[in-house]
């Protein structure tokens, strides 16, 4: 499968998984999928409350999606930098922006800021 190929059934993916989420509130539907962890421990992963902060974010209710999971909404922009940079073509701006968004002090914060979110949201049950 080509570079192309791939990027382009990647988008299609991911416009049908936005399309889902935008049209079924998490809330009220019983198809998105129950976090493992916190059935298992009861206590809530860095990601609990993504699908319900994604639903709201797609509506535009960036408050509320704050409200469900801080970290996701602090989280999406380096993902979608991250996405952007592999999709740019090969070249000096791509090799500059991957070094950046994939250094290891760069990956090594989000794995410490998740790592602590994980004990914060649990002792301040948010």
């Amino acid at each position: 499968m080509t570079k192309g190929r791939k990027v382009a059934v990647g988008l299609a993916l991911a416009i049908v998984a936005c399309v889902a989420l935008a049209l079924f509130d998490p809330l009220g539907s019983h198809w998105p999928f129950h976090c493992p962890f916190k059935l298992l421990t009861g206590l809530q992963c860095p990601g609990c409350g993504s699908q319900r902060a994604l639903h709201a974010l797609l509506a535009g209710r960036v408050g509320e999606a704050v409200g469900y999971n801080l970290f996701l909404v602090f989280a999406v922009p380096y993902l979608l930098l991250l996405i952007m940079g592999h999709l740019l073509p090969e070249g000096q701006t791509k090799t500059v922006a991957l070094r950046w968004l994939e250094h290891r002090c760069v990956v090594g914060f989000y794995i410490v800021s998740f790592s602590v979110w994980l004990v914060v949201r649990n002792i301040l049950h948010i």
